[in-house]
């Protein structure tokens, strides 16, 4: 993926967890949790706590131990900077919501399924045979055609 494209979906991702803190305080589970929810996929932790700690370092959000009975878990919540840096980037914000909105869609129509099994197809093209082959040009045909018009 182009660098300038993954630093602009990273601030994306910051953004739309600072607007998610505003709401409420969260731990990293809660962040995975809400994702499944909504997007429909449940990262891992390694997508998760990256972006928080990032955001803490740059003093956006505050982490506190929270033990229920003897687990620990980290709750974050936003601060005062993070509420003024979320008023200083409303249009990023708006950005966010519109790309989110779209992903949303997206899942929903099953285009991240779609891609999936693309991907899936890729990596073993090498190793279909020629009616195979035939079978995914047809369905690829098939797919353009009915979908042609829609592209705008």
């Amino acid at each position: 993926m182009d660098t300038g494209l993954r630093k602009m979906l990273r601030k994306y991702v910051e953004v739309l967890f600072l607007d998610e803190l505003r709401k409420h305080s969260i731990h990293g589970y809660g962040f995975i949790e809400l994702i499944k929810n909504k997007y429909g996929f449940k990262p891992s932790p390694s997508m998760i706590y990256p972006v928080l700690r990032t955001l803490e370092k740059m003093g956006l959000v505050e982490a506190t131990e929270v033990y229920t009975g003897s687990r620990k878990s980290i709750v974050y919540k936003i601060t005062e900077a993070g509420i003024k840096y979320l008023e200083d980037n409303t249009e990023l914000l708006q950005q966010a919501r519109k790309h989110e909105k779209k992903i949303i869609l997206a899942r929903k129509a099953g285009l991240f399924n779609l891609l999936r099994t693309a991907k899936v197809l890729f990596e073993r093209i090498d190793q279909l045979s020629e009616e195979e082959l035939e079978r995914i040009r047809r369905a690829a045909e098939n797919f353009m055609r009915e979908v042609e018009d829609l592209k705008g």
